[in-house]
């Protein structure tokens, strides 16, 4: 016999069921497995993320990275004199530069940056300029300097997001409408994916003494430095836009103006910080 529409709804309705559970167990899984290793808990932050969350965390996350595993020993760093600006320090990978001699930053500050648009290197640039009037022996840090399969990884991603802006653009309409509420969706989620995309980074800064003060113009930078347990992090939140991904917790995040960092405090980020 044929089963009657009301069996036949059940069955459905328990197959959905068992999927639904399958599924919601491998993203839980998949994300216990991603944050495992972290060293800062954000969700002891933001509290735990339902499952469509965790979903969305892994996915971009691993639409950003692949199948690349974190590493973990430092890569040794050098240092040299800018030819450009008196006084202030540039790095390199040891080795790749035969002018520049093993890094020696005790004393010093590290204004850290990507070179992701003028933007960061503007804001470096000119915090440098502050640091070298304070008499401080300053380095000019930029990731992408540092020859590595991390700073590929760095350039790989904003190439992505280069080419989805383009495509947005191109296609215009729905396309371009539903890719600006991606970009400007930087909710807690987006800050979970920053968060662990950074944690990819720390053999960048991993050769740097922990007493180092680190001043950020990029938030991959900020998140980094937390992650290694540097002592004094300062990031430089050049966004005027309030969203989660954009801050750094443990660092002291500075704003640019009272309507951002009332904006900020609005979302939870402690006044304090």
């Amino acid at each position: 016999m044929f089963p009657g529409a009301a069996q036949l709804g059940e069955v459905v309705a328990i197959v959905q069921a068992l999927l639904h559970a399958i599924l919601v167990e491998g993203v839980t899984a998949a994300y216990a497995r991603l944050i495992k290793s972290a060293n800062l808990a954000i969700d002891d932050i933001h509290g735990k993320p339902d499952w469509l969350s965790k979903l969305k965390v892994v996915c971009v996350y691993y639409i950003n990275v692949g199948s690349m595993v974190p590493a973990t020993a430092p890569l040794p760093l050098a240092e040299e004199a800018s030819p450009h600006v008196p006084g202030l320090m540039t790095t390199w990978r040891e080795g790749a530069n035969k002018a520049a001699t093993s890094l020696q930053p005790q004393g010093g500050v590290v204004v850290g940056t990507i070179r992701m648009g003028y933007g960061h290197h503007r804001i470096a640039y000119a915090t440098t300029s502050w640091a070298l009037g304070m008499d401080k022996k300053t380095y000019f840090h930029d990731l992408l300097n540092v020859d590595s399969p991390e700073a590929q990884l760095i350039i790989d991603m904003d190439k992505l997001y280069s080419k989805g802006s383009r495509m947005a653009t191109e296609l215009g309409g729905p396309v371009e409408k539903l890719w600006g509420m991606i970009t400007k969706n930087g909710d807690e989620n987006s800050l979970r994916v920053f968060y662990q995309m950074a944690e990819h980074l720390r053999p960048l800064m991993q050769a740097i003494p922990r007493s180092t003060p680190i001043i950020a113009t990029h938030c991959f930078v900020g998140m980094l430095a937390v992650s290694l347990g540097f002592k004094h992090v300062i990031n430089l939140v050049i966004d005027n836009y309030a969203q989660w991904f954009i801050v750094v917790p443990g660092a002291y995040n500075l704003v640019q103006g009272p309507s951002n960092y009332h904006n900020l405090l609005r979302m939870g980020v402690p006044a304090d910080r």
